[in-house]
């Protein structure tokens, strides 16, 4: 490429250096030229995960950026991308949000949340870059309140926050589950506890007499990897709190775009596990990151669910593709939930930032609700964690493992039926009075609607 020798030459500030040239993108048609300058960048940023590279927000914006609008701040030297602010503006009735690209929490369901957000700086250039960035982001139009949601405690971005010297705040927000890549199989199972180190080999031995094989889909095939996954997914999720918009036909988009251009750029792929037949009966969208490798989203048929625990084989996989790329870490993305906890080595808090123009604007208020809700999150997250942990004193472990048998015992199978008819009302119950089931119910509807209307459409085009 015409640029690639200058940027060996600007990969580390020099001491005469000359300011850094801002520039603010706000069209797409220039979201998507930058392509091949933000691969390069995504390369030099020691800090960056997939979901920072261009195919993914790229992916993202494509299906939901609709009700954005773009900032996309480059800094650069002598013309050179040494910084990337991938920004958006939240519209009305937001009130002049600033957000990073890939999702935004406060729209409940509406859209699909990136995990491991964050912005991209050129390796050596993290200082100069964070110093320009918040000059840019002064003088940015258009919003009074900066929302910078899924930070890992290494990401870039906080070098903005160190160097904002207006109105700031931090807060745990997401709990992320690690699973450490283990050098073996049986170097993990050593780690599980009895019962689930007994049925993980049960669920390979079954597999291997079923002739389930795991192949990965090829960049070819990820379109139609994409579709069946999330086929797959709905039927995982069939009869219980499914996000809504995983029920769209954009969502299905999304994922057979993300999926096609990481599977290109080799940052990403679909795992299958199929018969002999040609059926597939579980599947997984990995993500490659230099220091993990992501599960983002499992698909697993009833057949599956019913005759295999799935989440073994997903792990399984997961791991033997770590252990291939040299991967120290597996990642179950965020929620720390009990299926996810009985796997994991490690819990990491992403947090959230909140900058403010000034302290007397909307940053105040917003600043104020968010750290109460969610240090009250992260009080029963931590909580949770240590119920799990080793260093859990015995009365502690003997009370979460009786809750959690009490909770497998009430949805099995082999209850007695008055117990199946009470939990079943609870839940039913609970889903419809719980918090926020009036706006669950109405995205439910409009998600079911679109399918209708997509469907509709496909069989007048047929």
């Amino acid at each position: 490429m015409a640029w690639a020798k200058p940027i060996r030459e600007a990969s580390r500030p020099t001491r005469l250096r000359q300011p850094l040239d801002t520039g603010v993108l706000r069209d797409t048609s220039e979201f998507a030229s930058l392509q091949a300058e933000w691969d390069e960048l995504y390369d030099s940023c020691p800090s960056a995960t997939p979901f920072q590279s261009w195919e993914w927000l790229y992916s993202w914006w494509e299906a939901y950026g609709e009700a954005y609008d773009l900032r996309l701040i480059t800094l650069r030297q002598d013309g050179i991308l040494v910084g990337l602010l991938p920004l958006m503006v939240r519209r009305w009735p937001s009130l002049g949000r600033l957000l990073l690209i890939g999702g935004d929490k406060m729209t409940l369901y509406s859209d699909v949340m990136t995990p491991y957000k964050d912005v991209l700086i050129r390796e050596g250039w993290e200082e100069p870059v964070a110093q320009a960035g918040a000059r840019a982001l002064k003088e940015l139009d258009g919003w009074s309140v900066a929302d910078l949601q899924e930070l890992m405690p290494d990401a870039a971005a906080w070098g903005l926050f160190r160097e904002w010297y207006g109105p700031k705040t931090s807060v745990p927000i997401t709990d992320y589950v690690l699973m450490r890549a283990y050098s073996s199989w049986e170097e993990l199972l050593s780690s599980l506890s009895r019962k689930l180190r007994k049925t993980a080999r049960r669920t390979l031995r079954r597999m291997e007499e079923d002739g389930l094989r795991c192949q990965p889909a090829t960049p070819e095939d990820a379109g139609r990897a994409a579709r069946t996954l999330v086929d797959l997914h709905r039927e995982l999720w069939r009869g219980r709190r499914i996000a809504p918009e995983h029920l769209t036909p954009r969502y299905e988009a999304f994922m057979e775009a993300a999926a096609r251009r990481m599977s290109e750029r080799g940052i990403g792929r679909i795992s299958e596990f199929r018969r002999d037949d040609g059926e597939v009966l579980v599947s997984q969208f990995l993500v490659f990151d230099k220091d993990f490798v992501g599960v983002y989203v499992t698909g697993a048929s009833d057949e599956a669910s019913r005759r295999y625990q799935f989440e073994t084989l997903s792990n399984w996989d997961a791991l033997e593709v770590a252990r291939g790329k040299s991967s120290q870490y597996v990642s179950f993305m965020d929620g720390a939930t009990p299926d996810k906890l009985r796997w994991a080595s490690e819990v990491v808090s992403s947090h959230r930032i909140t900058l403010g123009r000034k302290r007397t604007s909307s940053w105040l208020p917003y600043a104020a609700y968010y750290i109460l809700r969610e240090r009250c999150r992260a009080l029963r997250s931590q909580t949770q964690s240590y119920m799990h942990s080793e260093s859990a004193p015995w009365w502690i472990s003997n009370a979460t493992r009786s809750y959690y048998t009490l909770l497998s015992y009430v949805n099995s199978e082999d209850t007695p039926p008055w117990i199946q008819s009470a939990t079943q009302r609870y839940w039913e119950l609970r889903g419809k009075y719980g918090y926020g089931w009036l706006r669950y119910e109405y995205e439910l509807i409009r998600a079911r609607q679109q399918m209708k209307t997509n469907t509709t459409s496909k069989g007048v085009t047929e």
